[in-house]
């Protein structure tokens, strides 16, 4: 099957290598994917796959039957770019003013409709069948889960899930998968403190709302440090301030915002409730007021066992044996395919596009650049999951 597998892949990568060139032109942020859905659905429509779209307003899910009834897998991309203004001299570099594909969605995207070519030559060779989901709004907002609210794991009901990310700390031509903790889950808040302004020689007439910022940030650092076992992993970054309009005018308000980061729902409770506690007892010791406003955002994203076997197995005849990570350190990195991984058993792959370790693609960076030929890896990996588990 591997053979065919990569025969076909040869058949339909320059099309869609083209594909991927695209789309990193024409980058399209969270939920506004509209042109990018309506070419994945051309395609789809060019070789008469059946699908629905404006599935959580641009999400797409697409539907391969074998030749007869089985289990059920899915296969996700997502298809959403970044603000941010991309500086890497491309040849096709992107075209929208302060967009760009800065994180490798259009490699997933393509990578997966290729898989969805292969596997459509393949459907008389396997039982079962496969959903393609190409999903809206992974890096800001989750597309993931209102796609499963509009019930894309039924009908029929889907028995396991796989994805790949294209991984910048990896080189080429490799794949990490582990089994159990993979990446981080996250949550976000906004929090502002409420004192008295005042003049800048007069403190004691104030209700310095600046200090109890600072206050805040200081003691929040030591949550980590002495509430959460030592073994385990949890992050609180403030990565925002605001407070002040000039030099000597003692501000009424601060206003912070700040992620959170956790392996586990027993330390996202702890991390949570620390940050209230502690802004509550801030504003307590400076006779002050606080509103915090605390928000869910994405689960930790955790391999099955048993899935990432199906996975390891797949990607070994892909890259080879010798090419797989399957020992490695969660990443604090989250991903909302966690939702897909907590509805159902699943796994999630690294698939390695740097050429030096000593210069690796950068996540989020307008410098963030892969050469195109890695969606083989994709569009063969994604292929050899579906088969693998449908197979077994």
């Amino acid at each position: 099957m591997l053979e065919k597998v990569r025969k076909l892949c040869d058949k339909y990568y320059d099309e869609m290598a083209a594909f991927r060139e695209h789309l990193h032109q024409y980058p399209e942020l969270s939920f506004e994917e509209f042109e990018t859905a309506k070419k994945v659905c051309a395609f789809l429509d060019k070789y008469k796959i059946p699908y629905k779209n404006s599935i959580a307003k641009t999400g797409i899910l697409a539907t391969i039957k074998g030749k007869k009834e089985g289990k059920c897998v899915l296969l996700r991309a997502d298809m959403d770019a970044l603000p941010v203004e991309e500086d890497t001299k491309l040849a096709y570099s992107s075209k929208i003013k302060g967009k760009m594909h800065a994180c490798g969605h259009d490699g997933h995207t393509s990578g997966l409709l290729g898989a969805a070519l292969i596997l459509n030559e393949l459907k008389d060779e396997f039982s079962g069948t496969v959903k393609i989901m190409f999903q809206p709004a992974e890096e800001n907002g989750g597309g993931a889960k209102p796609m499963i609210d509009e019930g894309i794991l039924e009908n029929p009901k889907v028995d396991a899930v796989f994805g790949c990310h294209l991984w910048g700390p990896m080189l080429e031509n490799t794949a990490q998968i582990v089994s159990g903790e993979m990446m981080a889950g996250v949550d976000v808040f906004d929090l502002e403190f409420i004192g008295k302004g005042g003049h800048g020689a007069h403190p004691h007439t104030t209700i310095d709302a600046l200090l109890m910022g600072a206050r805040f940030v200081n003691n929040i650092q030591a949550v980590v440090s002495r509430r959460i076992k030592p073994v385990e992993a949890g992050v609180i970054t403030v990565g925002k301030i605001e407070a002040g309009t000039t030099y000597n005018i003692i501000p009424e308000k601060s206003k912070l915002q700040g992620t959170v980061r956790f392996l586990n729902d027993e330390t996202q409770s702890i991390l949570q409730k620390s940050i209230e506690d502690t802004a509550k007892a801030v504003a307590l010791e400076f006779g002050g007021d606080y509103e915090l406003k605390y928000k869910r955002e994405y689960p930790p994203l955790i391999n099955d066992e048993a899935m990432a076997i199906v996975a390891r197995k797949a990607f070994a005849k892909v890259l080879g044996e010798q090419n797989l990570i399957n020992n490695a350190k969660p990443d604090m990195g989250a991903e909302d395919f966690a939702f897909l991984t907590r509805a159902r058993q699943g796994a999630y792959v690294f698939v390695g596009i740097s050429k030096d370790l000593n210069n690796p693609a950068l996540h989020h960076s307008p410098h963030f650049s892969w050469d195109t030929k890695n969606i083989k890896n994709l569009m063969q990996g994604d292929a050899m999951m579906a088969l693998e588990f449908l197979n077994s």
